[in-house]
């Protein structure tokens, strides 16, 4: 996990230790300077930061370097969280800097504690994680999984990890032959690594994916990424990351296993090494199956956003009803993602009155929550270039993304509309929009 930066001034020491100590609580590392700072290296430790926290003070407004700490935050688009300590009044640069951003203070009853909760969201806000879902099959989950992230990725740029949650493992079909995808596993660079202690963590252990009957509980660093995932764009494909984490079949064994307590001791093990994966990409996607199942569950703690693809029929709405009673009965509320819903495979040609009812509300009560105002304004129209296609031998698996596919056949406007999609998934996940 990367670190906070506290900008503070001197002269508030016990402000500073009270705060380093609930963030140490916390699991979350920070960084600040003591006595004079060196400002070459105050700013080396912001633009590596996920957020800085501000100290506000009377000593603070008067500190040229807070000052300087806050001009920093704003010129990399660093969030700044301030935090005030004493009844200090803000004139001048922090009237105009800080003040509008100012709405914790040490003199509220749960003040250090919602500090530390915007601390953690300013973290999980830096990577988003998104849970392709729908309890209804056949609606494209895994199409919208692989070729919207590398919508994302294209329009975005930065580094995007594919994590596929499916025993079928179709996502990792989608790159890589079956032949490939077994090898993978076979030596536990799969998924199985972000739930179980395997031989990618320690040579000499066993493979979770050898025995159905027992669940390996033991705690284990991440695998550092470059030994775990399959860098899909590689060295000679186009610019950015999109890494996947193999899918194998194996993880089936989680449905079959009854001890609750090993269960909740792997299911932390992976909210804490995607917790942990964050720090090393811009957004996180899981492809997912179309179950209520112990992987549902920990997608679904994982994750900040639900994206489920639906077509514009009755059925596919049933699906949509059942996730969000999901969500809604199994996930506590402090743990549950946002729902959005996608319209994949609707033909434009002629208009889709399903389309059009669902989004003047006529579905809502059908629905089971306002399904009107958790559509996504983007659709993705129905394409025979949607349908899923086994990898061609000799050929790069960044081939596969529609967005660097080859021209012609209408390609254009199948482009247009993933990233429509992926800039309106980019605004969800940073506050522009509202969620279920």
């Amino acid at each position: 996990m990367p670190h906070v930066y506290i900008s503070h001034s001197g002269a508030d020491p016990d402000a500073l230790l009270q705060l380093h100590e609930a963030l140490r609580a916390a699991g979350i590392a920070d960084r600040y300077t003591t006595g004079e700072p060196e400002r070459m290296g105050a700013d080396t430790e912001i633009s590596a930061a996920f957020a800085v926290i501000v100290l506000v003070s009377a000593a603070a407004v008067r500190s040229r370097a807070v000052r300087q700490d806050v001009e920093t935050a704003k010129a990399l688009g660093v969030p700044i969280i301030p935090y005030q300590i004493d009844k200090a009044r803000l004139n001048g640069f922090f009237k105009t800097e800080v003040q509008p951003l100012l709405r914790l203070s040490s003199s509220m009853e749960d003040g250090l504690e919602q500090l530390i909760a915007e601390t953690q969201g300013a973290y999980r806000r830096k990577c988003p994680v998104v849970a392709v879902m729908n309890l209804k099959g056949g609606v494209g989950k895994t199409t919208v999984s692989a070729q919207l992230s590398g919508a994302w990725q294209e329009v975005n740029g930065g580094r995007v990890l594919l994590i596929d949650l499916d025993p079928q493992y179709n996502l990792t079909q989608t790159f890589y032959s079956m032949e490939a995808a077994d090898a993978s596993s076979g030596v536990d660079r799969s998924v199985i690594s972000l739930f179980e202690r395997s031989r990618l963590h320690a040579k000499d252990a066993a493979s979770p994916a050898e025995n159905w009957l027992s669940l390996t509980i033991a705690p284990f660093t991440p695998a550092p990424r470059d030994s775990f995932v399959h860098q899909i764009l590689g060295e000679d494909g186009p610019p950015g990351r999109l890494d996947l984490v193999s899918g194998q079949f194996e993880i089936s064994k989680y449905a079959f296993a009854n001890d609750r307590d090993a269960l909740a001791a792997i299911k932390q093990h992976f909210l804490r090494t995607i917790d942990h994966y964050r720090s090393e990409y811009d957004l996180i996607v899981f492809d997912t199956n179309p179950n209520a199942t112990f992987l549902t569950r920990c997608a679904l703690e994982a994750a900040d956003r639900v994206i489920a693809p639906m077509h514009a029929d009755i059925y596919s709405l049933r699906g949509v009803r059942l996730l969000n009673l999901v969500i809604r009965d199994q996930v506590e509320e402090a743990k549950r993602p946002a729902l959005s819903v996608l319209f994949n495979a609707v033909n434009r040609n002629e208009q889709s009155t399903f389309e059009g009812d669902a989004r003047n509300g006529v579905y809502d009560q059908i629905a089971g929550f306002p399904l009107s105002k958790s559509l996504m304004t983007a659709a993705l129209p129905r394409s025979a270039h949607f349908a899923v296609k086994a990898p061609v031998d000799g050929q790069p698996p960044w081939r596969q993304l529609l967005v660097h596919a080859g021209r012609g056949g209408g390609l254009k406007a199948i482009r247009d509309s993933l990233k429509q999609v992926a800039l309106e998934l980019k605004n969800l996940s940073e506050g522009g929009g509202s969620g279920h």
